[in-house]
C-alpha cells in the first residue's frame, strides 16, 4: 500500500499538472506592418484600402473567426478564410474618410475561429475634408470678419502617454489684416498650438491644437478643455470645446485579455417616491480571461453610481450595478482595460 502511495506521489512530482503550464500568447501570423499611415487623403476621394500581407509561422491551421472594427467605416476582406502552416495570405482594409476630419486613427481586431485575438491592424490618416460653399463650411462666429468651421472639437479615443490632436479652419472675411492669438484659460494639459499669428483679407488658414497626455490615473475618461482665439488682443465669445477619452494603450496582441458584456445598454428608470430620485440598474460581466479594471467612471449629468474608478471585475463574474438621478434622463460612460471595447456608453431614461 505504501509503495502504491509513494508511486503515486513520485510521478506527480515529475508530471505537473497541465493547469501550470505556460500559455501561449504570441500572435501565429508573422506580418510585415501591423500598423500604416495613409498620411493625407480626401473625403471626396471615398474609401482608401491597404493591403496588410502576413504568413502563417505556426505549426497548425489557422482560421479567421470574429472581426471587430473601431468603427463602422473600416471593411475587411480575406484573401481566404483559413491558411495552412507556412502559408502566405492578405487581409485587406477599406477605410472610408467621410464626415471626418485631421488625423484620425482606426483599427480592426481579428479573432481566430471560437478562439481569442491574433492581431489589431491599425491605420492613421490625415483626412482632408470635401470643400463647401464659404458661407457653410466657415458658419461660427468668431468677430464679425472672423469665422471657424467648428465650436467642437472631439479628438476621439487618445491613449495615455500620447497626444490628443486636432484641427479647426479660420477665415478672414474683411478687407484688413488681423492678428490671431490662442488663450487656454485652464490649462488641464500641457497643449501646443500651431496657429498662424495674422490672417490677411480673404485669407484661410488651419489652427492645429495637441494636448499632451501624462501617463496617469488621472488621464483616463472622459476630458474636456476650452479654447478661445482671440483676435487683435480682444476677447469675444468664442470658445472651442475640445474633449478626447483617455484609454489604455493597448499593444500588441495577448491571449489573456478582459471582456465586457453590459445587459441592458438602455436602462428604463423609476422613480423614487421617496427621495424623488431616478433610479436603475444594469449588470456588468467579464467575459474575458483576465481581471476587467475600471479605468473611469464619467457621468455628464450629476449621478450616483456604485462602481468607480480601480473597481476589478474578476474573469466569469458579474456585478449589479445600480445608478440614480435627479435628472429623467442621463448616460454613464465605463473606460475599462478591454482592448476590443474600452469604452462603453449605458444610457438611462424614464418612459413617462
Amino acid at each position: 500500500m505504501y509503495r502504491i502511495i509513494y508511486c503515486l506521489l513520485f510521478l506527480l512530482y515529475i508530471c505537473p499538472p497541465l493547469s501550470g503550464q505556460a500559455k501561449d500568447v504570441y500572435c501565429p501570423l508573422s506580418f510585415d506592418s501591423i500598423t500604416m499611415d495613409l498620411g493625407s487623403i480626401q473625403e471626396a476621394d471615398g474609401t482608401v484600402f491597404h493591403t496588410f500581407r502576413f504568413v502563417n509561422t505556426s505549426s497548425r491551421t489557422i482560421k479567421f473567426g470574429r472581426i471587430a472594427p473601431s468603427c463602422r467605416c473600416l471593411n475587411t476582406i480575406f484573401s481566404q478564410d483559413s491558411f495552412e502552416s507556412g502559408e502566405s495570405g492578405e487581409i485587406i482594409i477599406g477605410f472610408n474618410p467621410a464626415g471626418m476630419t485631421g488625423k484620425v486613427y482606426r483599427y480592426v481586431d481579428i479573432y481566430e475561429y471560437e478562439k481569442a485575438l491574433l492581431v489589431r491592424l491599425s491605420l492613421t490618416a490625415d483626412v482632408i475634408p470635401e470643400a463647401q460653399r464659404q458661407d457653410e463650411a466657415f458658419s461660427y462666429r468668431i468677430t464679425d470678419h472672423v469665422y471657424a468651421t467648428a465650436d467642437k472639437l472631439n479628438m476621439g479615443y487618445v491613449p495615455i502617454g500620447g497626444k490628443a490632436t486636432g484641427r479647426i479652419s479660420v477665415i478672414n472675411t474683411s478687407s484688413e489684416t488681423v492678428a490671431l492669438h490662442i488663450c487656454q484659460p485652464e490649462k488641464s494639459y500641457h497643449a501646443d498650438f500651431d496657429c498662424p499669428s495674422s490672417l490677411a483679407p480673404g485669407q484661410k488658414a488651419s489652427i492645429e491644437i495637441s494636448f499632451s497626455i501624462p501617463e496617469t490615473s488621472e488621464s483616463y475618461g472622459i476630458k474636456k478643455d476650452i479654447v478661445e482665439i482671440w483676435v487683435d488682443r480682444a476677447r469675444n465669445s468664442y470658445r472651442l470645446s475640445t474633449s478626447f477619452i483617455g484609454i489604455d494603450h493597448f499593444g500588441k496582441a495577448v491571449h489573456e485579455k478582459p471582456e465586457v458584456m453590459i445587459s441592458p445598454s438602455l436602462v428604463a428608470l423609476k422613480r423614487n417616491m421617496i427621495t424623488r430620485r431616478f433610479e436603475g440598474s444594469f449588470m456588468i460581466l467579464n467575459r474575458g480571461n483576465a481581471n476587467l479594471h475600471i479605468r473611469s467612471v464619467d457621468t455628464e449629468t450629476p449621478a450616483n453610481i456604485n462602481i468607480g474608478k480601480g473597481d476589478v471585475i474578476p474573469p466569469g463574474q458579474k456585478k449589479k450595478i445600480k445608478a440614480g438621478s435627479l435628472t429623467d434622463q442621463f448616460s454613464v460612460f465605463l473606460i475599462t482595460d478591454d482592448p476590443v471595447r474600452p469604452v462603453r456608453e449605458i444610457r438611462f431614461q424614464h418612459n413617462h
